[in-house]
């Protein structure tokens, strides 16, 4: 389907919090228009001086230390006028029953005092009533733009101050600036929390938002920071400073590699098969954030081949392969428009001449010369792959499952019938079409979780529709394709699998025969028995998840069925079949190690005498298994593998039936299931 802009479907579309340890969403996102600004972490030498744009750009007009009290002037507001629950001048802070002494601000100026609003304090006398509810503001004095007369009132103004915020506990609480230039007759509202989750805690970060559309080039301007609503957690600011902004500053923001651009939500990935490389567009919302309109507006990038090569040998890379832009567009003077507009890249498109790294560096660019250098470009690497799909880029940890996420009450991942899954779309390097499309296997990063051991699953694909999404508006009805792939036989996961790459093998199903049509496909697993309660889970990987756009992941949950997106990026690849492209060669580009391991059985089925051939052009000693379908091993030995070996195996003294083969080496593994009849 074309990219849709999701706006178009903001009638149906919402999302709910399940009571879980994590989101799991029935429905699908609206895409934000509009952007709040960013936090940054704090800059040590940030001080009145240092917070200029440049000496080109901007001028302080005002800046607050807080140094010795409230300043003159200022004053500090109740709304609520059950308690005395307001902001106040200190230089420590005072913490409660949720907070500590070390949650103080560390601000450049912060010995010399800072604002505070110590909710855990104030409340921590009535534990267990739920709190009383804070409703205060502190406000400044009338604040002149214009440098005593001595410049013409601005047009572009910035308010930017250190602060430490932890928020709590409902989605209405407000930790807001509001503006106004006619003493709070009339006032604009600016959200300060930078979309912080609620109990998450900022650390102390450097807020910068952009007052203009409240200033409108007056020459003098209150301010005020209201807290509404919270019973807990605190808020600390200090270092204020309002500046003038720049005439000419764009900015990227939300960057996106479509590999699948075609598709609303395609994932990102850190490998991907060569010929299953569609044409690769940039893209991202280029907003303005001076005080010119600008002209000839563009989205460029420069994509770069770093090294090329196959598995472990990789040679210099080829450099500048591809140049790109968007049209040309005209954008407004952030002060009158508060939107980003999305550029996308289309001349040309990409298309990688070689298996090898990549990196891609995108930037936003006008007519005007830039005078706020810095938040317009972005950089982001790939590698293509002849085999393998990975999204994740190598830096995972932890554990996410079906045990993660609740619905209906209950903890998922403790149930048969639980199933997981994370996107990847299939396209050729034309689009569409094409023939090397057989799944052969999927990589599971398992993690160190003691209760993955004794859970029984099979490894499965299932067809996924968008279209049939948008149709009927819930995630379940994209499955409607169902089953494609599977194992023909269930694996139990061994206490050796725990904290290392799986690979199980796909040998039943449409696909496995007949290959994977262009589509979008969910590829994960299926629990089929839990071992008393326990729940299989496996690695996220939180640095590329980052920027994986959302609905792209998947849980059902056997007590409350029906699919469901959620917000991550489990460690989960696709093997594709060995079939190369044009020059390319058989070998791939192995998961971490970039080994190129493979083996094979023959004859299969068999009496019991049956040969293994292990091929690796890398010089690796692995574990040989062998076990039965109870998980009982019944051999093992050490084998050296350089090239390629045979290897003679004779189960005749044992009984008939199915047995799995594995190869590991403590950083992945490698099954095949034998039958001995």
């Amino acid at each position: 389907m074309k990219k849709k802009q999701l706006l178009i479907f903001s009638a149906f579309l919402f999302s709910f919090v399940i009571n879980a340890q994590n989101k799991l969403d029935f429905n699908i996102p609206q895409e934000q228009a509009a952007f709040s600004s960013k936090a940054k972490s704090v800059d040590p030498d940030f001080s009145k001086q240092s917070i200029q744009f440049s000496k080109a750009v901007g001028d302080t007009l005002y800046y607050q230390d807080f140094t010795g009290g409230l300043p003159q002037g200022w004053s500090i507001v109740n709304n609520n006028s059950s308690n005395n629950f307001v902001w106040k001048w200190d230089t420590v802070y005072q913490n409660g029953q949720f907070s500590s002494p070390g949650n103080v601000i560390v601000s450049s100026t912060a010995a010399n005092g800072f604002m505070s609003l110590p909710s855990d304090f104030y409340n921590t006398p009535t534990p267990g009533t739920g709190g009383v509810s804070m409703d205060t503001y502190f406000e400044s004095d009338s604040i002149d733009l214009t440098k005593g007369g001595t410049i013409t009132p601005p047009t572009n103004i910035i308010v930017t101050y250190q602060q430490t915020l932890r928020r709590c506990c409902l989605g209405s609480v407000k930790h807001v600036l509001q503006v106004s230039t006619d003493n709070f007759v009339t006032f604009q509202e600016y959200d300060a929390t930078n979309g912080l989750a609620l109990s998450a805690a900022s650390g102390t970060v450097v807020n910068a938002i952009n007052i203009s559309t409240a200033t409108l080039g007056s020459s003098a301007v209150k301010i005020r920071f209201l807290a509404e609503g919270n019973v807990a957690y605190y808020w600390m600011i200090d270092d204020l400073a309002i500046i003038e902004g720049p005439r000419n500053d764009l900015e990227l923001r939300d960057p996106y590699l479509e590999f699948n651009s075609s598709y609303t939500y395609n994932p990102f990935y850190n490998q991907i098969p060569c010929d299953l490389f569609s044409p690769l567009a940039l893209s991202g919302f280029v907003y303005n954030n001076g005080s010119n309109d600008l002209t000839g507006v563009r989205l460029e990038g420069d994509i770069f081949n770093t090294a090329t090569g196959i598995g472990n040998i990789l040679g210099p890379g080829l450099g500048l392969v591809c140049a790109t832009s968007s049209t040309p567009i005209a954008l407004q003077s952030g002060i009158i428009r508060d939107t980003a507009d999305y550029a996308v890249t289309n001349n040309p498109r990409f298309v990688p001449p070689v298996l090898g790294e990549f990196r891609v560096d995108m930037i936003a660019t006008s007519d005007s010369v830039d005078e706020n250098l810095g938040n317009e470009d972005y950089s982001q690497t790939f590698t293509t792959s002849d085999t393998i799909f990975a999204r994740d880029d190598n830096g995972y940890g932890g554990g996410i499952g079906p045990g993660s996420y609740a619905r209906a009450g209950q903890t998922g991942g403790t149930a048969a019938r639980d199933k997981f899954g994370t996107m990847y779309i299939i396209e050729s390097r034309t689009g569409n079409g094409g023939t090397w499309k057989v799944p052969t296997s999927i990589t599971f990063a398992v993690s160190n979780a003691a209760s993955n051991i004794g859970v029984t699953i099979v490894p499965k694909i299932w067809s996924y529709s968008e279209d049939s999404l948008f149709t009927a508006g819930t995630i379940n009805s994209a499955f409607a394709g169902g089953e494609v792939a599977s194992a023909f036989i269930p694996y139990t996961i061994l206490s050796a699998d725990t904290n290392s790459l799986l690979t199980l093998p796909l040998d039943n199903g449409t696909a496995v025969f007949n290959g994977l049509d262009s589509g979008q496909y969910v590829v994960g697993w299926e629990v089929l028995n839990t071992n008393g309660g326990n729940s299989f889970e496996i690695q996220s990987d939180a640095s590329s998840g980052q920027f994986q756009k959302l609905v792209t992941c998947f849980v059902d949950l056997a007590h409350a069925p029906g699919w469901g997106w959620v917000d991550a990026n489990p460690v989960i690849r696709l093997n594709m079949g060995n079939l190369p492209y044009g020059g390319y060669g058989t070998i791939g580009i192995e998961e971490n190690s970039n080994k190129s391991l493979d083996f094979s059985v023959s004859p299969n089925p068999n009496s019991g005498l049956f040969n293994l051939e292990i091929s690796n052009r890398v010089k690796t000693t692995y574990n040989l298994n062998v076990r039965n379908l109870l998980g009982q091993q019944v051999y093992t030995e050490n084998i050296t593998v350089n090239g390629t070996i045979t290897k003679q195996m004779d189960l005749t003294h044992f009984e008939k039936g199915v047995y799995v083969v594995s190869l590991e080496d403590g950083a992945e593994k490698i099954l095949k299931k034998v039958v001995v009849k």
